[in-house]
């Protein structure tokens, strides 16, 4: 399990690792280019990569690519322009310098020249930004910035007079201070514009906390607490509006840093706190090419302001955002542990106010259905829409005119929609009602845009949760039917959704439309898949309702088996099949993020008789809280040791959140073995048939099989087919028909073991090792015979076996042992024979055509009974439940 420790190493190494591929494919001695892909590169980037340095020097490391720190920095300070470098940029610069000392005499700037050290002064200083401030053409945030500048100058020697500073926390105090909630509207029209400035303002004016005071240290802490509520396992702080993507990442770093290692009181735990640093990391580390460059706007997209003309600088951003978290980790207790996902993410249901007097707020769910938060902001553009957001799962397009999970409305040529602060905002426990009295022109987010007058009209929403299904109803009303009426929900690439629509009131059409690869339907995250549209016909009054579930994503333990080939087609609406991230064919996924639950098959195949490897990726599967259910197929594996096994069936019976047996009898027997959790499900789900399988292959008929096989027709034809198993009585088959009394029987055997003595008799037509065969030859030997023998030792340790899918697959009566299995799952079209070749041969001896008829007939109901349409549905009803069990 990762410790502090190991994540401050794991951090450090990481941004050294990828500062050197950038150094190396793009900044060749560590010169930086003046042009990149098609664009000129700006002053930002600098400052952002000396920023890194700076903070990687803090983490303890002394070079990078071979060459001292300092002597980087240096050397790119040399070139520095001044009056290109401003606001974030120049106190970045300036606590750069101040790890060094003062501005006079600061051991960095030793080896420039005077005109050079000009620059450097001149590129701290953002004092002239102050007008656009005061123009209202910067975010509010910025009256943050420029303090933060303006006091990097204060403690370079730069400036003595500190009326400016001053100034500037009065200013900031006020902006901070004004709203008694902590929340940050940075629109300067008072249009209600939070996003994740409301959390990150607190933690860029950190070096002014002692200036700002308790307004301050509220406002932290309730920034905290904010990101604790709507922040996710995917590592994000706040998922919804500008700046997020790997920024809102590296955010959940950075608040995590500061809350591990802050001198005040902070909402969560220790525990919790590196948690979420954890999972941040996991997704950053993600978040770099083979050459050090983010792939933030590679298959996904970045507002439009962090376009692709800032991918040098968004970088280094990022990068020293992890090296200031390495740092700061450096100084938190190096064996303390991270929280497990349930701790760390407990179930929430919270309206999350903004504002006192307006509805501006967040709603955040997180349950063992669903897991989102939908922000109520001003904004028309895209991502600040009354959308479900959770990377991953829930992704919108970013910074668009494309409204999701809100009706876009089309009408006087321009084009509308229910976004901006609604009305209202009920919550309840597990949904909320919002109300907007008109509709407004959608895809604006910038104070200042001329807006068309609003639509009259009016949207009522209702969003509930019903158990993993999220609920959306729309009472839309018009005062004359608009030009024409939508609503789309997108799909992210590989969390699949199943969308079925209603028309509560009026008529509408739903699709499915690909979008995969077009550029406008790309979030911060991912590239999105799929839209599912409603295009609804106009009318004065619309109601409409959309029922959206996540497909489960199932990791597969097995998923090559006939079992799983055969089930899992006929759920395909419900469930996604997967392999499994562990194990010795396992795919790599950190954190078990592409999977919600793991059908395990035959436990010995995870990680075969390394009991702490079982051990290992149990431990790891309960710390990501994703449940097991498994399908028992045998009681222990065939032909181990149950010394060694038993263990390891053992682990895995204590984790199973659910198990499938495939009779009453194997249940039991189970249960009677192992030890289970008291919330573990068991239900009994039979092991479907695999006639679909040999119907595929277009098996011949029975003169054509025989002819085929080399074999001549005879009255009675037992086959014995399957692997060999210690448990499967072949010997007393061929000893039982040896001693009938019946000239028109005979055996054919594909399932010899090596041991047997095959008896010299002319009724044993045939008797071969076992060996595995295409579907092809085995469905010509089913073909040939008339009755499958499937003599098992009562006692032995199987549950189940797959060959009396074959008969029942193929319609075929089976002559059977006592053993509880076959007794229970064939049913009627079992023929009992017992175990000993004396009580084979005398129910040889006694059986007649119409016992055969009997015993046929049967075989094709139960083959109807047992059809893989049937079983699916059950299976996956048990799975959803598991995953609402948690």
């Amino acid at each position: 399990m990762t410790t502090a420790g190991a994540l401050a190493a794991q951090l450090r190494a990481f941004v050294v690792d990828t500062l050197e591929d950038a150094e190396q494919a793009h900044l060749h001695g560590w010169r930086i280019p003046r042009m990149f892909a098609g664009h000129q590169v700006g002053a930002d980037v600098r400052a952002d990569l000396c920023f890194t340095l700076h903070h990687l020097a803090r983490a303890g490391v002394t070079e990078v690519a071979g060459r001292p720190i300092d002597e980087i920095i240096s050397g790119l300070l040399a070139d520095i322009d001044g009056a290109g470098t401003h606001t974030f940029f120049s106190y970045r610069i300036a606590e750069t310098l101040l790890e060094r000392g003062p501005f006079e005499g600061n051991a960095l700037l030793s080896g420039l020249s005077s005109s050079q050290a000009e620059q450097v002064a001149l590129a701290v200083d953002s004092s002239d930004w102050l007008e656009l401030l005061d123009a209202e053409v910067l975010p509010r945030n910025y009256a943050g910035v420029l303090a933060r500048c303006e006091l990097g100058r204060v403690r370079l020697g730069l400036v003595d007079d500190t009326g400016g500073l001053d100034d500037l926390v009065e200013r900031v105090c006020g902006v901070l201070g004004a709203n008694p909630l902590g929340a940050l509207d940075d629109s300067n029209d008072a249009s209600g514009r939070y996003d994740i400035y409301t959390a990150d303002v607190w933690l860029f004016t950190e070096p002014l906390a002692d200036r700002i005071g308790e307004v301050w240290r509220r406002g932290m802490s309730q920034a905290l607490d904010l990101v604790l509520t709507v922040g996710g396992p995917d590592g994000s702080s706040v998922p919804w509006g500008r700046s997020t993507g790997h920024l809102s990442d590296a955010l959940t770093l950075e608040l995590a840093a500061f809350a591990l290692t802050a001198g005040q009181e902070v909402p969560g735990t220790p525990e919790v706190w590196l948690r979420r640093a954890v999972d941040a990391a996991i997704t950053l580390s993600d978040g770099f090419d083979a050459g050090g460059l983010t792939t933030a706007h590679a298959h996904r997209a970045q507002d439009a302001y962090r376009g692709p003309e800032r991918r040098l600088q968004l970088t280094f951003d990022l990068l020293g955002k992890i090296a200031w978290a390495a740092a700061e980790l450096r100084d938190v207790d190096p064996a303390l542990t991270p929280a497990s996902k349930r701790q760390a993410y407990p179930p929430i249901d919270r309206f999350v106010p903004f504002e006192t007097d307006r509805p501006a707020g967040v709603w955040a769910h997180r349950s063992s259905g669903a897991e989102f938060v939908v922000p109520f902001v001003g904004a028309t553009r895209s991502h600040y829409l009354p959308a479900l957001h959770r990377p991953g799962r829930w992704e919108v397009p970013v910074d668009r005119d494309l409204p999701t999970w809100t009706p876009l409305v089309v009408d006087r040529l321009k084009r509308f929609a229910a976004g901006g602060l609604p009305a209202s905002v009920e919550h309840r426990d597990g949904g909320v009602t919002a109300h907007w009295g008109c509709f407004v022109e959608s895809g604006k987010g910038v104070e200042g845009e001329e807006l068309a007058p609003p639509l009259a009209g009016s949207r009522t929403m209702d969003l509930s949760i019903d158990g993993r299904t999220i609920v959306l109803h729309d009472q839309l009303n018009f005062e004359g039917p608009p030009v024409a009426l939508g609503m789309a929900i997108p799909e992210v690439d590989g969390a699949p959704l199943r969308v079925e629509w209603t028309v509560d009131d009026g008529e509408g059409q739903a699709t499915v439309v690909p979008v995969d690869g077009v550029a406008e339907w790309a979030s911060p995250w991912s590239q999105l898949s799929r839209v599912h549209q409603l295009d609804v016909d106009p009318a004065l009054t619309v109601a409409y309702t959309a029922r959206v579930t996540p497909l489960i994503r199932v990791g597969s333990t097995a998923p090559g088996a006939h079992y799983h080939r055969g089930m899992y087609p006929h759920v395909a609406d419900r469930l996604v099949e997967r392999g499994v991230p562990f194990g010795w064919d396992g795919f790599d996924d950190p954190g078990f993020r592409s999977i919600d639950l793991v059908h395990l098959h035959w436990p010995e195949w995870v990680a075969f008789d390394d009991l702490e490897a079982h051990r290992a990726i149990i431990a790891a599967l309960d710390d990501a809280d994703v449940p097991v259910v498994w399908t028992a197929h045998n009681l222990t594996p065939h032909e181990k040791k149950p010394e060694i096994y038993d263990a390891v069936y053992g682990a895995w019976a204590a984790t199973a959140a659910g198990v499938i047996h495939h009779s009453v009898w194997g249940e039991a027997r189970l249960r009677e073995r192992y030890d289970f959790s008291d919330r573990c499900l068991h239900r009994v789900i039979p092991h479907g048939h695999f006639g679909a399988v040999w119907a595929a292959t277009d098996p011949p008929d029975r003169a054509e099989a025989e002819r085929r096989l080399g074999l001549s027709p005879v009255g009675l034809r037992i086959g014995i087919v399957g692997s060999p198993r210690a448990e499967k009585l072949v010997q007393e088959v061929l000893d039982g028909v040896a001693a009938s009394q019946r000239n028109d029987v005979e055996v054919v055997c594909w399932s010899l073991r090596g041991d047997e003595v095959v008896p010299d008799d002319p009724r044993i037509a045939l008797a071969e090792p076992y060996r595995n065969v295409d579907a092809g030859l085995y469905a010509t030997r089913l073909a040939a015979c008339d009755v499958l023998a499937l003599v098992f030792d009562e006692q032995g340790k199987m549950l189940t076996t797959g060959a009396a899918g074959d008969s029942l697959g193929f319609g075929l009566p089976t002559l059977r042992s006592e053993w509880g299995y076959l007794v229970e799952h064939l049913g009627d079209a079992g023929i009992p024979v017992g175990q000993s070749a004396e009580s084979i041969a005398a129910a040889l001896d006694a059986l007649t055509d119409a016992d055969l008829d009997r015993a046929r007939s049967a075989a094709l109901q139960r083959r109807d009974e047992l059809d893989w349409s049937v079983l699916a549905g059950p299976t996956a009803d048990l799975f959803d439940e598991v995953l609402l069990g948690r």
